[in-house]
């Protein structure tokens, strides 16, 4: 970033609303990064005991990311109910860049992850034996998980101007 962007950034009215939308963003995805791996290992889990092998796995796996979610939600307790104004975002054209691109990255990702296991199921001779098929389902419902939080993350983006004022309001009701 340049002294000029730093400018441009600090006479942007939007920059309050995205840094709050940013801040937003990065308090879900402490949580949300253990997301990404219990949801695969239920996956996994799930689809182990419906074809009758262990979900020892899958358990593990659910239960690793389970306890991964929960202590990023520890960690960002303070940052989660606080009330000072976040910081303003700084770079506004990233973040401009991330509302255009995020709805065809997350389109992409749910295209790819059925192409991909797809491709698996059909192409791959071995892939339809009972051991694999929950393999192709972790890779299927990881990429799924990913895609989930891209598309609420330009969520945040896109809708920060109205949910920063919604949070100004209950910043300001005693």
């Amino acid at each position: 970033m340049t002294l000029g962007d730093a400018a441009v950034a600090a006479t942007d009215p939007r920059a309050p609303a995205f840094g709050y939308a940013q801040r937003r963003t990065w308090v879900f995805f402490a949580w949300w990064y253990g997301a990404v791996i219990a949801i695969p290992g239920a996956t996994d889990a799930g689809l182990s005991g419906l074809l009758g092998q262990d979900p020892e796995r899958g358990i593990v796996t659910m239960a690793l990311g389970a306890a991964i979610s929960a202590l990023g939600w520890l960690v960002t307790l303070g940052v989660r109910f606080t009330r000072r104004p976040p910081k303003p975002a700084s770079d506004i054209p990233r973040v401009e860049q991330a509302i255009r691109i995020n709805p065809r990255v997350v389109k992409f990702a749910v295209v790819g992850s059925f192409v991909i296991a797809a491709g698996l199921l059909l192409l791959a001779p071995s892939s339809r034996s009972p051991e694999t098929i929950p393999i192709i389902g972790v890779i299927a419902a990881a990429q799924l998980a990913i895609a989930g939080g891209v598309a609420y993350s330009g969520w945040l983006l896109k809708n920060s101007g109205e949910l920063y004022s919604r949070w100004l309001e209950r910043r300001i009701q005693p």
